[in-house]
């Protein structure tokens, strides 16, 4: 392969700060390679792949070397970037500028003052070959996450890049997005010989796809290696232990011997058969049975529309019980946010009921369901005021208004946010972000609490963090309410799970049984060893009982 991006020795420290985000990184980028970049929140990833295109660098200062075909970043002409290194970034919804598909297809075209037959050329031969034709004369404010994220990916390939970086793309799509997406990415990779780096947090779907694998820490890289080798070290470092997908952790894990690591099911299946491995389920110890608890949050009959997109929810029926914690599973758009929205109360119905404790939840005094309902959205920010994360949480803490300053202490220490305390709350990761509002949901002491999509678009290690909080308020008696497409999030920590789809809601069922009884919707585990031990959700639900198991 040749050396189409080369990264020597790079430091680089962001303004105001004074240790460096990168540390003397040195990285070689071949041309057609698909290597993605693996680390933990902090680590440097974004940043390093930031450094690869002039327009996107951030305000520091920087010591080493950039070059791309031998020509240093830095150098290449707004045109010649534009052209040649593509950029698609985490949210969907950042990247457009124009109000249609078709316009949104145009615009880096005309900016670069290609004639009106190239620019109708070009889209007609994206919009063939994304299947993007029954896109182009919607308005970008219509589309779908999933939608908009391949309109970002067609404006940069419009222009024919050598190379597209792709900062996290499917961190705020559904599993099944996210697939799609992947999918076209590797069509684009293997058919057109694109050059592209990559950084993600849900490994599972991209390890099969990547050609080499940049493992980063504290702004250093640790190694850059094939896929097998660098799942090893991950296993290997603390740190980055989380990241290891489930098919090939499961190897790893039962110290299965097999090489490459198989990085799917159909792999996993495949030397699982070929090496005649069997497992059967660890005896656990059921917990006793408690008797009927009785519902503290029920919706009757619960219809919602928006005015321009018809019925969202239709005739919702749904009791929760004191203390369970329910997963409603679903896609983007199947009515799980509105859903929630309405539970706490934040939106009336047009037709039937939401109860608390017997009271309709929107007649409720404010101060009242404040106290008794947290409530923390896909979007965090949205419920910040812009002060620092201490002032934050103060602010919630006063609605209960005693021991306010301990209390304060306490959640900081709780979310892990004591170092970043007197920071502004728009200046966190988006890991620390969902901490600060998950504290403040939680600061109130309610009854009940709602989130939605609490892990969306978080590295392992903040999802594993968030999940045991939830875990230790839960068992104090929380009730938890949450809308999620995290399948392993749910399987792990929730009593109950449904789906909602149709603006429905199916009737809740414990959680082992829900899983063990969906033929997609579960976890990859239970679809490795399904044949097997039909009851496993996880590694450590299994042991092995052939010869080498002994």
């Amino acid at each position: 392969m040749s050396e189409l991006i080369e990264v020597t020795h790079l430091t680089f420290t962001y303004t105001g700060q004074a240790a460096p985000a990168l540390k003397d990184v040195s990285l070689t980028i071949h041309a057609g390679e698909f290597i993605t970049l693996v680390g933990a929140t902090g680590s440097g990833k974004t940043t390093l792949l930031k450094q690869l295109k002039h327009e996107l660098w951030p305000a520091g200062e920087r010591t080493g070397s950039l070059t791309f075909q031998d020509t240093a970043i830095q150098a290449l002409s707004p045109v010649e970037s534009a052209q040649q290194i593509g950029y698609v970034a985490q949210d969907p919804q950042v990247q457009p500028i124009m109000a249609t598909v078709m316009e949104e297809l145009a615009f880096p075209l005309e900016n670069l003052g290609y004639p009106t037959a190239t620019i109708n050329d070009r889209i007609a031969e994206i919009a063939n070959y994304l299947d993007l034709n029954h896109l182009l004369q919607r308005a970008i404010e219509t589309l779908s996450g999933g939608q908009l994220q391949l309109v970002n990916l067609a404006s940069v390939l419009a222009l024919k890049p050598q190379v597209i970086l792709l900062d996290e793309p499917t961190a705020q799509l559904d599993p099944t997005t996210a697939q799609k997406f992947l999918n076209i990415l590797q069509q684009v990779h293997d058919e057109l010989d694109l050059t592209i780096v990559l950084t993600e947090h849900r490994l599972s779907r991209v390890m099969a796809l990547t050609d080499r694998v940049a493992l980063l820490a504290n702004g250093q890289v640790l190694t850059v290696a094939e896929p097998t080798p660098a799942l090893q070290q991950m296993a290997a470092t603390p740190a980055l232990q989380a990241f290891v997908p489930p098919v090939p952790h499961f190897f790893l894990d039962h110290n299965l011997v097999v090489t490459p690591l198989p990085l799917s099911v159909t792999m996993g299946r495949r030397a699982l058969r070929q090496s005649s491995w069997r497992f059967q389920a660890v005896t656990t110890r059921q917990p006793a049975q408690s008797g009927p608890r009785e519902s503290v949050l029920v919706a009757t009959g619960v219809s919602f529309h928006y005015p321009t997109t018809g019925d969202i929810l239709h005739q919702v029926e749904l009791q929760v019980a004191t203390g369970d914690w329910l997963a409603i599973i679903g896609k983007n758009g199947s009515g799980k946010s509105t859903l929630l929205t309405v539970l706490a109360g934040l939106q009336k119905p047009q037709h039937g009921k939401v109860r608390l404790n017997q009271q309709v939840i929107w007649r409720m005094k404010n101060q009242d369901r404040v106290l008794q309902v947290g409530y923390l959205s896909q979007n965090p920010t949205e419920q910040f005021n812009g002060d620092s994360v201490r002032e934050e949480l103060t602010a919630q803490a006063q609605l209960r208004g005693t021991s306010v300053a301990q209390r304060v202490d306490q959640m900081l220490i709780r979310c892990h946010l004591t170092a970043v305390a007197d920071q502004n709350s728009f200046d966190l990761s988006g890991g620390q972000q969902q901490l600060l509002g998950l504290g403040l949901a939680l600061m109130t002491e309610p009854q009940v609490l709602l989130l939605d999509e609490p892990t969306k678009g978080l590295d392992p290690d903040t999802k594993l963090r968030i999940g045991q909080l939830l875990q230790q308020a839960h068992e104090t008696g929380l009730t938890i309410i949450m809308a999620s497409h995290d399948m392993d999030f749910s399987a792990q920590f929730a009593d109950t799970c449904t789906f909602m789809f149709n603006g429905r809601v199916n009737p809740p069922q414990a959680t082992r049984l829900f899983f063990t009884q969906n033929f997609l919707a579960t976890t990859a585990v239970n679809r490795l060893l399904r044949q097997q031990v039909p009851q496993a959700l996880f590694s450590q639900d299994v042991v092995r009982t052939d010869k080498g198991g002994e």
